[in-house]
């Protein structure tokens, strides 16, 4: 490589167009995705031209950057070798497959080096690639007949599986990069998957991944990266924050257990990740293999402002993650005191859960919507329809308790910034959950003997929001409706008290009660952009 350094005029250029040949690649189902991949390349290496008379051939990475599903083919022999089980005839032909893939894999080699020879004979190239395109297409087809069977196809009816062909455009890694698995894999990944509900995905299923009970796409991506990384590989990810929050991905998350992870997550408000997307609560996910020990770090879950972005990432700090009972969560702690806070709060056994039962009557409304602050009430907001009757208001959870004391405990406890605090460390920041009610640890038993205060709390922050509360008047197509709307901010004072009597309760130190009555001070009260 040196030697052929010294040979080439644009030294910048030949690094950039080997390490492109030799080490990019990158799969898309999007035919325009893969073609606006190469054209990016190109541009970047033609910007390292500084004479005109320094412009080298461009490369051909028509078989590093690939059109094809990423999730349906074989990954590997051992893949293909399944897929034949129990066919005697069929499995005899498995060494050749492999033989002839290698020699594939031979003759992509010599297409590489080619392009990075000042000499190349045009004739010659164009017959090499010719010749590694036969080849390919040769195997491509082979193993898609013995795919297609998986999917309930018959392979005997050329028809069919062409019509399968084009629906679920199967990719074989074990085949179009054969020498990289059979090194192991890729040694770093990296992507942006599709987030679909599985119920959306109408031209195709895939099969065999058992993340596919999370009932989303990228899950499945994540899956099949996990199979195609070698042992010390290293991958990177952008998915969204219940990934690692919610009970549903939870085969996602048993999924990465053995490795060791660093995530950072970041909500959509005051400010968005992504401008473009109205919704985003992203955590960026970083795994990494062949670490001799397991380590698992994460940061808080992250609110900026936009004119922070310049240096949003420089200031994220990271914590070991604590280990939880709460099943599906990956808790998102970014700092020593919140890990100090989470281990007092744990050390309280009995969980607002266990108090809960459909025979009480005294209830506690919870709204389901996660904002600056939460709505939690011991009355049902008004909604009306257009001829003036009472509604339902639509994403309340009750519970109901046993006594009054109980109620004004648990009135107070979720209306604090301590439980504002726990909902951001386990939820996806979107929706407050039953889950995260319930597993809240408060002990009603010694909270309510040992702190009546809670039940002047609960009634002064009931009659503050009542009284700032107002209506709004909205109109829909189907009807108009007018509604009691809650403003939490205003009772920050009262909220305040309370968080100070469950410090008493937890056992916290002063600095960490600073840190929970200020947690996100800032962008909760609209300073930072973000409004109640």
């Amino acid at each position: 490589m040196l030697r052929r350094l010294e040979s080439h005029a644009g030294e910048r250029y030949f690094v950039l167009k080997s390490i492109i040949i030799g080490n990019l690649y990158g799969v898309d189902l999007m035919e325009e995705a893969v073609e606006i991949c190469k054209l990016r390349l190109f541009l970047k290496l033609v910007a390292q031209v500084e004479k005109k008379e320094d412009i080298e051939p461009l490369p051909d990475i028509d078989f590093n950057v690939r059109s094809g599903n990423t999730l349906v083919g074989f990954a590997s022999l051992g893949e293909v070798k399944e897929a034949l089980s129990g066919d005697w005839i069929k499995e005899q032909n498995l060494p050749q497959i492999e033989e002839r893939a290698k020699q594939a894999d031979v003759a992509f080699g010599k297409f590489r080096r080619m392009q990075t020879e000042l000499d190349m004979d045009a004739n010659q190239f164009n017959q090499a690639k010719a010749d590694l395109q036969a080849r390919l297409e040769a195997l491509r087809w082979e193993l898609d007949g013995y795919l297609a069977k998986d999917y309930g196809i018959k392979t005997d009816n050329k028809e069919a599986v062409q019509e399968w062909q084009k629906s679920h455009r199967p990719f074989h890694w074990f085949v179009e990069f054969y020498g990289i698995m059979r090194q192991g894999g890729f040694d770093v990944i990296i992507g942006n998957p599709l987030y679909l509900a599985l119920r959306d995905l109408t031209l195709y299923m895939p099969i065999k991944y058992r993340t596919k009970k999370t009932g989303n796409l990228y899950p499945l991506i994540l899956e099949r990266c996990d199979r195609i990384s070698s042992n010390n590989g290293n991958e990177g990810y952008i998915v969204p924050v219940s990934s690692i929050s919610t009970e549903k991905y939870g085969t996602l998350q048993d999924l990465y257990d053995p490795h060791s992870i660093v995530f950072c997550s970041f909500d959509d408000r005051p400010a968005h990740l992504f401008s473009d997307l109205d919704k985003n609560t992203l955590s960026i996910l970083l795994k990494f293999n062949g670490s001799d020990e397991l380590n698992r770090n994460s940061s808080k879950l992250i609110r900026w402002s936009s004119k922070e972005r310049p240096n949003l990432f420089s200031f994220i700090e990271y914590q070991t993650v604590i280990k939880s009972d709460l099943k599906g969560c990956w808790p998102k702690i970014g700092s020593k005191i919140e890990s100090e806070i989470w281990k007092r709060v744990f050390r309280k056994k009995a969980r607002i859960g266990r108090f809960h039962n459909r025979k009480h009557f005294h209830l506690v409304f919870c709204s389901s919507k996660v904002n600056a602050f939460l709505q939690i009430l011991d009355f049902t907001p008004e909604v009306r329809d257009g001829r003036g009757n009472l509604r339902l208001p639509t994403a309340f959870k009750e519970i109901l308790l046993e006594s009054n004391a109980q109620k004004n405990a648990v009135m107070c406890c979720l209306n604090s910034f301590l439980f504002r605090w726990f909902v951001d460390v386990v939820s996806d920041g979107s929706h407050l959950n039953r889950r995260e009610i319930d597993n809240f640890p408060f002990d009603l038993d010694e909270v309510v003997d040992a702190f009546p205060k809670l039940n002047t709390l609960a009634t002064k922050i009931s009659e503050r929001l009542k009284s700032s509360s107002n209506y709004r008047t909205m109109r829909y197509s189907h009807d108009t409706l007018t509604v009691q709307c809650i403003y939490p901010i205003k009772a920050k004072p009262i909220i305040d008290e309370i968080d100070r009597v469950l410090a008493k309760h937890y056992g916290f130190t002063e600095e960490e009660l600073d840190f929970i009555i200020n947690y996100d001070i800032k962008y909760r009260m609209g300073l930072g952009g973000c409004k109640e």
